[in-house]
């Protein structure tokens, strides 16, 4: 009887990641989204890689919008510890790939989070399919990134 118990709940708890990555593209834009994201997924952040990945995209785009240095700092640096362990954990997703690549892409230089762009970039150049569910959101960010060279972009985006 537990076992069955268990195995319900888990379903009941497992993330939406339609709903998940929904939420991200208004977080993107609109600045209210963002606490919805972290609040949608950060009860999953153990359970898969995918939910950690937005958690921490979750709180970069925290960190971008905080108007306190101290807030954008920690947030941060709980994005980009909680992207690289979702890597770890899964380092054949091409989402997941994008998400730590766009996060240090824009992190300043300064702060030390950009040890995976290259390898980040050739992952995606060599792997990044358009029937990527965050497809649409990935080839704008291709087209606007300043760490792809004109060839890699349109290499990327004519997929």
């Amino acid at each position: 009887m537990l076992w069955i118990f268990s195995i319900v709940s888990f379903f009941i708890t497992e993330p939406n990641l339609s709903q998940i990555r929904e939420t991200y593209r208004s977080a993107l834009t609109n600045e209210s989204s963002v606490n919805t994201l972290i609040e949608i997924t950060q009860p999953h952040v153990n359970q898969n890689a995918s939910s950690r990945a937005f958690y921490a995209t979750a709180k970069a785009l925290e960190a971008r919008n905080s108007s306190w240095v101290s807030t954008k700092v920690s947030s941060a640096k709980i994005a980009y510890n909680q992207l690289n362990t979702s890597v770890l954990k899964s380092p054949n997703d091409g989402e997941i790939r994008f998400l730590r690549f766009s996060f240090e892409s824009n992190t300043p230089s300064l702060l030390g989070m950009k040890a995976h762009l290259k390898e980040d970039k050739a992952f995606l150049i060599k792997n990044i399919k358009s029937t990527e569910p965050l497809w649409s959101v990935m080839k704008v960010f291709f087209s606007n990134c300043s760490d792809l060279s004109p060839s890699e972009k349109k290499s990327l985006i004519t997929r």
